[in-house]
């Protein structure tokens, strides 16, 4: 936390120290009631890594690259091989990003799409 606050504190961020703080004090505190009180903390930051997926899944596609989000991949083997929790992380997701190559049958005109109709997956209120 201190980190992102040194670093937002650089970037300009905060336009005097007294809302500095209240950043960090809100910040912190939103943080702890997840750590200590609905014990939630591991799961809680799982959904904050979901919705930075979903604008990174949206910003390399407007880059014109190709992303896959992926679970069921062996984290430990991920954390081995970029020393994670040397530097006191853990990986949670991966996403993998590229190019597809035009042989791929998913991006021919060959196979279309398939999506449920919206009646199915929206419901009007």
């Amino acid at each position: 936390m201190q980190h992102l606050l040194d670093v937002k504190d650089k970037n300009g961020r905060f336009p005097n120290e007294e809302i500095k703080q209240n950043v960090n004090v809100g910040r912190n505190a939103s943080a702890d009631i997840h750590k200590y009180d609905l014990k939630d903390l591991q799961h809680w930051i799982e959904k904050q890594v979901y919705l930075n997926i979903g604008n990174f899944l949206l910003g390399v596609a407007a880059l014109g690259i190709d992303a896959c989000p992926m679970e069921g991949i062996d984290m430990k083997a991920l954390d081995e091989e970029f020393d994670l929790r040397e530097k006191g992380f853990t990986s949670i997701r991966a996403v993998a990003i590229g190019y597809r190559t035009e042989s791929d049958f998913n991006t021919t005109d060959k196979t279309p799409k398939s999506r449920l109709p919206e009646s199915d997956v929206i419901i009007v209120l």
